[in-house]
C-alpha cells in the first residue's frame, strides 16, 4: 500500500485534534493522578447525601470537624459501601436490619439522633417564640426626615 502525502497529513490533522475538544475530554474526568475517575451524575438521591455529610458538625453536638470551605457539591467524588471482615462478626458489626441505603435513612432510623434534633429544634422556636413575644409590646420609633 501507498501512503500518498495528503493521507499523512489527513492522518496528523486527527492526531492534533482542537484544543477545546482536548479540554472537554481533560474535563470528563478528574485525571491520572486520581486514576481517572470519572465525574458521577448528581441525583436528588446523591444531593441529599452530600448535604447530610456537609452538615455532619451539626448532628453530633460531642464530636468536632473542620469547617467546610466548599460551597457547592464536588465535581468529582465516589460513593462506596464498606465491606464487613469476618473476624469481626459478634463485635464491631451491623445486623442487616439496621443496615439502611443512604446515609440520611442511616439518621433517620437513629433514635439518638432524632432526640437532639427534636430537642434542638424545640430550643430554637422557644427561643424565637421569646424574641417575637418581646417585639410585640416595643414601643415603635417614628421615622423623622
Amino acid at each position: 500500500m501507498v501512503v500518498t502525502r495528503s493521507a499523512r497529513s489527513q492522518a496528523a490533522r486527527h492526531a492534533t485534534s482542537p484544543p477545546r475538544y482536548q479540554k472537554k475530554e481533560r474535563q470528563k474526568t478528574a485525571g491520572d493522578g486520581w486514576f481517572g475517575m470519572k465525574a458521577p451524575e448528581l441525583t436528588d438521591e446523591l444531593k441529599k447525601n452530600l448535604k447530610a455529610l456537609k452538615m455532619r458538625a451539626s448532628m453530633d453536638p460531642k464530636r468536632f470537624y473542620k469547617k467546610n470551605d466548599r460551597d457547592g457539591f464536588p465535581k468529582y467524588f465516589q460513593i462506596g459501601t464498606i465491606v464487613d471482615n469476618p473476624a469481626d462478626f459478634y463485635h464491631s458489626r451491623v445486623p442487616k436490619k439496621q443496615r439502611k441505603r443512604t446515609i440520611v435513612e442511616e439518621l433517620l432510623a437513629d433514635s439518638e439522633f432524632r432526640r437532639y434534633n427534636r430537642r434542638k429544634y424545640a430550643e430554637i422556636m422557644a427561643e424565637k417564640a421569646a424574641n417575637a413575644a418581646g417585639k410585640k409590646f416595643r414601643k415603635k420609633k417614628k421615622f423623622r426626615n
